[in-house]
C-alpha cells in the first residue's frame, strides 16, 4: 500500500500521475486509469476537495482509491421513511405519508444466484479452482452492483419525497429475523445486507438525510392498523380488523416508527 497527499497527484479521467522513487530520485510518473464507471458516479465526487491517493494491488490489478470531502446538506423538519430489506423483494420503502415503493428484483436475483452456483459446481467437477475463483468475484461484483443501484434508487426516492430520516432494521438481528425457508437459507448467507445498508446510509449522508436503525422484533407480524400481532402464512398480510397489505411493505410500515436503537438498547 503506497498513500499520497493531495498535493503530490494529478489526473483526468483517462490518467492518473504521482510521484514514484526510481533510481535514488523522485520521478512524476504518468499511469492510464478508468477515474469514472460506465455510469459516471464518481464525475460529481471528483469534483468536491480531494484527500489522500491510495494505491493498493488487489490480484493482478492495480487500484486507486481518492478520498474525497464531501459537504452535507442538512434538511429541516422531520419526515421519516421505513425501508424493509429481504430476499424475495430486496427493499420496500414506506413513507410517513404511506407512499410505498417497491425497490429491486428478487425473482431475477434468485435466478441469478442459482445460475452461478451451477457454473462452479460444473468447475469443481472439472477441477478448475482458478475458474472457481474468478466466477466467485464476479458474482460478488454483480451482487455489488445490484446493491450500488438499489440503495441509489431508495436514496432518489427519499429526496424526492423531501425525506429527513430513514430507517432500517438493526443489522446485528436481521438474520434470526429474516423470513427464510430451507431454499432461501443459501441466498440469505450469501447475499449482504449490511453492505446494502451501509450503502443506504453513505448515499443518505450526502444528500443529508439521516439514517437510524430500529430494533426488528415483529415488524412483520404486528398489524400498522391496531398493533395486534397476526402469524403470517403467504405474502399478503391479513388482520382481523379489516387492514390488507403486502407482507414486506407491512414491515417498512411498522419499522417507520418502531423504537430507535443504539447500539443494542433503544435511544431515549
Amino acid at each position: 500500500v503506497c498513500v499520497w497527499n493531495n498535493q503530490n497527484y494529478s489526473f483526468d479521467f483517462e490518467s492518473i500521475s504521482f510521484p514514484v522513487w526510481m533510481d535514488g530520485k523522485s520521478v512524476k510518473m504518468r499511469f492510464r486509469a478508468a477515474m469514472v464507471d460506465k455510469d459516471n458516479r464518481n464525475t460529481r465526487l471528483l469534483a468536491n476537495k480531494l484527500g489522500t491517493l491510495r494505491v493498493t494491488k488487489k490480484g493482478r490489478k492495480w487500484i486507486a482509491q481518492i478520498s474525497v470531502h464531501v459537504p452535507t446538506v442538512p434538511r429541516t423538519g422531520v419526515r421519516v421513511m421505513g425501508v424493509d430489506l429481504g430476499l424475495k423483494v430486496p427493499a420496500v420503502a414506506v413513507t410517513d405519508d404511506d407512499t410505498t415503493r417497491f425497490f429491486g428484483n428478487g425473482r431475477k436475483n434468485k435466478y441469478m444466484k442459482r445460475k452461478f452456483r451451477a457454473e462452479r459446481k460444473e468447475l469443481g467437477k472439472k477441477k478448475k479452482p482458478k475458474a472457481i475463483k474468478r466466477r466467485n468475484q464476479k458474482e460478488q461484483r454483480w451482487m455489488r452492483d445490484k446493491d450500488h443501484k438499489v440503495s441509489r434508487a431508495i436514496v432518489d426516492f427519499a429526496r424526492q419525497k423531501k425525506i429527513s430520516v430513514i430507517r432500517l432494521e438493526l443489522l446485528a438481528n436481521i438474520r434470526q429475523t429474516a423470513r427464510t425457508s430451507r431454499k432461501n437459507n443459501q441466498n440469505l448467507h450469501s447475499w449482504s445486507f449490511y453492505r446494502l445498508a451501509s450503502f443506504i446510509e453513505y448515499k443518505a449522508a450526502l444528500s443529508g438525510i439521516k439514517v437510524e436503525y430500529v430494533n426488528p422484533a415483529y415488524t412483520s407480524q404486528t398489524c400498522p392498523s391496531c398493533s395486534v400481532r397476526n402469524k403470517v402464512r403467504d405474502r399478503v398480510y391479513t388482520c382481523a380488523c379489516g387492514f390488507k397489505g403486502h407482507r414486506d411493505a407491512v414491515g417498512a410500515m411498522n419499522i417507520r416508527y418502531a423504537p430507535v436503537m443504539d447500539g443494542n438498547s433503544p435511544s431515549a
